[in-house]
């Protein structure tokens, strides 16, 4: 055999013999101490204790936009509800003396208040109104004789689909366009 090769085949042999030692010595001595392992240990348990708190606030971060909906909700039907008042009878009073006038004001007796939700007038109507009802009973309307047409301008839309020519007017009764001189540009 040549040297090449059996230097080739010694490193290889070799190579073998300390990857197994190694290997050996890998598994014999690689182990985490006991520190290691405790923080491992506690790392995993701030990771789930984190995931507890991230998912408390956000639970506490969705109530809290709900009730701010609902306080905002609360607010504009609380302002829909007072829009609809009239204001007191002694502000209005004051702000009319401060602008030197007197008030006209009319009193309202409870018998003409409005409640929107009572509806006891609609019980006491006397009559009752009938709402008509068109039901189609199969027949047709009558067709109406349809308007004469107008033949003044249906001979002019003949005229028009007719002419062959463009110098043919097609409203002879409009003024012819004047004629302007040519315009010639002088060097």
């Amino acid at each position: 055999m040549e040297p090449l090769v059996q230097w080739l085949l010694g490193g290889l042999i070799l190579s073998l013999l300390f990857i197994g030692i190694t290997r050996w010595f890998w598994s014999r001595y690689d182990k985490p101490s006991e520190e290691a392992i405790e923080w491992q240990k506690e790392q995993a348990e701030k990771r789930k204790e984190r995931k507890v708190w991230e998912s408390v606030e956000m639970q506490m971060r969705r109530e809290a936009e709900e009730a701010e909906q609902k306080a905002t909700f609360q607010q504009k039907r609380i302002k829909a509800a007072s829009s609809g008042t009239a204001p007191d009878a002694k502000v209005v009073a004051k702000a009319f003396e401060s602008l030197g006038g007197t008030p006209s004001a009319k009193s309202v007796d409870e018998s003409e208040v409005i409640d929107l939700e009572d509806d006891s007038d609609v019980h006491a109507v006397d009559e009752l109104i009938e709402v008509r009802q068109d039901a189609w009973d199969g027949e047709t309307p009558p067709v109406a004789e349809p308007e004469e047409p107008d033949w003044e301008l249906v001979e002019r839309l003949k005229r028009i689909a007719e002419a062959d020519e463009l110098e043919e007017k097609p409203h002879p009764e409009l003024p012819d366009a004047p004629i302007l001189p040519d315009i010639v540009e002088e060097e």
